[in-house]
């Protein structure tokens, strides 16, 4: 698009915005032809499914603490991919928050109007038939007459009306996003006494500031940025040392949250004659501490139906225990009020602590109550911790909560708080192993027996994925694989302070192929991850994440025909870098070849100056890929 449409268009969307702080204009309330025609075409922008004309996002608190959030939203939708702008969903507590669509329209490409009817617009409770959550409602709707070419547009506001004292406001601006931006403002309103925090990344972007009376408004504009072409194993958009953005909030310390949260959960930590009764009945016996822990928290994650909302605003008050252990159901806060209260009454300490969302990007210096969307249990215990998820049916009490390690916010029944690290996953007790054997005939068919064995974490993610299929679908897995399944075994479900195991046996057609009487040829044998998607790239302009791995250690036997022998084994392979350690062995005894592979990766983030250095290490993976890719058995003459 030439440089003065945009000039243009961008005046245009400055002057609908400078009146919004007080009521959100319609583009069709203007010239539409005209406006149409200085919209970028799909052309401008190549490989984007559409462009952000125009977003504005409003946010005002009030003295009394109540806020209104308002929400325009200009897109311009050049193919199928840019349709996932016509659908809306916003969310809000019924009886806290009052939710209204301003406007919604969608303009054709010949310049018709056509406005969402209110008839179109969905309003539903989130979660049906948990009497705890009829008031998390959902409104949704999808725009009209989309289609290429066209522009839509709604405008939505959320209205507080039930508030907590301080105001507490937290976001991640992004200036770059996967759609291309025209026009993206946000505008923060407090009151006076009341400061808006930020830190810009990758940015010079800082907000316009102005003082009004009582009121201090800050305005952050951003205008014209190309799409985010995105790569292979790139970091997440809220990357701060990768993208350029705005992180905001408005607390100046934790302790104001600490001190709230820890006083919402002591007053719904009420345990009535039934509860108490239960729970001495459950440790009537144990003598030992960790005993109680295991029985409680097995009570409370396997017979306390998950209902997943998430913290967020208005949804951060639990349930009091009591009802909780009453109705059999709750969401996370849910859960953990009522592990906390049992675990009192068998006169064990415990906290609760809350989860950052962005795990890994989590920030100690940006106080605010929304960085977090779960919460645990804590158990102190010495040098260590208990960490209790008890949204986790497949968990057990003594493991770690995360695939990695998470700080989360741990809050002491005085209000105070700290900051806490979960460990990371245990090489020898989060693994994996597996024992394969192969026999197979001069017809290139086999028969498999697979055994497969989940320790710590690795047993919690099985578990978790057969619990919930059939023993239809878990043969259907298998059988997907091309295994005829004979027999299908699995270890307990329920007992999850156990290994977890999967024992199969079955058959596979034409597993080898067979070149002539005298020659086998067995391909795939060894499986690597030997980051083709990185090396085939010539340019990188974003690091790479490389995402870790449970240990794991396999077994491969494959037993050929009587006479079969293989010429020239593979010489043993060991490959270690930052990320990745990998040993493997190829072993030959008569007609029988054994591989032994043994893996653990660990997280590892690469600058695109060092791709080039990264590259060469995948080369070697490659190089072995293709040196073991196939196993050769021939008849002895």
């Amino acid at each position: 698009m030439k440089a003065h449409k945009i000039i243009v268009l961008c005046l245009i969307l400055f002057c609908l915005s400078c009146s919004a702080s007080l009521h959100f204009k319609s583009a069709a309330e203007g010239d539409i032809r005209g406006y149409l025609n200085l919209t970028p075409q799909a052309a401008d922008h190549p490989g984007s499914g559409g462009c952000l004309l125009h977003s504005y996002a409003y946010v005002e608190y009030f003295k009394d603490g109540s806020s209104v959030r308002r929400h325009l939203e200009r897109y311009k939708i050049f193919n199928e991919r840019g349709r996932r702008h016509a659908s809306k969903t916003i969310s809000y507590r019924e009886g806290y928050q009052k939710a209204r669509i301003l406007f919604a329209n969608t303009i054709t490409p010949d310049g018709r109007v056509i406005s969402l009817e209110a008839n179109e617009i969905h309003d539903a409770t989130q979660f049906t038939g948990y009497d705890f959550y009829t008031d998390i409602r959902l409104k949704r709707f999808t725009m009209p007459a989309v289609e290429d070419g066209c522009i839509v547009e709604y405008a939505t506001e959320v209205r507080q009306i039930k508030h907590q004292s301080e105001p507490d406001f937290f976001t991640i601006f992004l200036c770059r996003n996967l759609t291309p931006i025209l026009e993206d403002i946000l505008e923060v309103v407090l009151p006076a006494g009341k400061t808006l925090n930020y830190k810009s990344f990758q940015t010079d972007l800082t907000p316009q500031i102005i003082s009004e009376g009582d009121k201090t408004r800050y305005i952050f504009t951003n205008l014209n940025q190309k799409a985010i072409v995105p790569e292979s194993r790139m970091p997440p958009l809220i990357d701060r040392e990768t993208f350029p953005q705005v992180w905001i909030w408005t607390l100046s310390d934790w302790s104001a949250i600490s001190r709230w949260y820890a006083k919402l959960v002591r007053q719904q930590m009420k345990a009535d004659p039934e509860l108490q009764n239960f729970t001495r009945q459950l440790v009537a016996g144990m003598n030992s501490r960790e005993d109680k822990i295991n029985a409680i928290f097995k009570f409370v994650s396997h017979n306390i139906r998950y209902v997943a909302v998430l913290l967020g605003p208005h949804t951060h008050k639990p349930h009091a225990a009591a009802e909780v252990f009453q109705k059999r159901y709750g969401d996370c806060k849910d859960k953990t009020v009522l592990l906390l209260t049992m675990l009192e009454i068998a006169g064990i300490e415990a906290r609760p602590a809350l989860v950052p969302v962005h795990r890994e990007y989590f920030d100690e210096t940006m106080p605010s109550l929304y960085a977090f969307n779960h919460v645990i249990a804590v158990v102190p215990d010495k040098d260590r911790y208990f960490w209790l998820d008890a949204t986790n049916e497949v968990a057990t009490y003594n493991s770690p909560p995360f695939a990695s390690p998470v700080t989360v916010f741990a809050i002491n029944a005085d209000g105070t708080y700290s900051f806490i690290k979960t460990p990371a996953p245990d090489e020898k007790s989060d693994r994996l192993q597996s024992e394969i054997t192969y026999r197979i005939d001069e017809q290139g068919n086999a028969s498999g027996d697979f055994r497969y064995e989940y320790f710590g974490m690795a047993a919690q993610t099985v578990r978790y994925l057969y619990k919930y299929m059939s023993p239809e679908q878990r043969k259907k897995s298998f059988e997907n694989r091309g295994i005829e399944v004979v027999h299908l075994e699995t270890g307990s479900l329920s007992d999850t302070q156990q290994p977890f195991f999967v024992h199969v046996r079955g058959n596979i057609k034409n597993f080898a192929q067979v070149l002539d009487p005298n020659t086998i040829v067995l391909s795939n044998v060894v499986r690597h991850d030997v980051y083709r998607d990185i090396t085939a790239a010539p340019f990188r302009k974003y690091p790479i994440v490389l995402r870790p791995s449970l240990h794991a250690q396999e077994t491969l036997r494959f037993i050929f025909p009587e006479g079969f022998r293989m010429k020239n084994p593979p010489a043993p392979f060991v490959y270690n870098d930052a990320s990745c350690r990998r040993t493997e062995t190829f072993t030959v005894q008569d007609s029988a070849v054994e591989v032994f592979v043994q893996t653990i990766r660990q997280r590892k983030k690469i600058p695109p100056e060092k791709t080039e250095i990264f590259k060469k290490e995948a080369f070697v993976l490659q190089a072995r890929d293709t040196a073991v890719k196939n196993i050769v058995m021939e008849r002895n003459q």
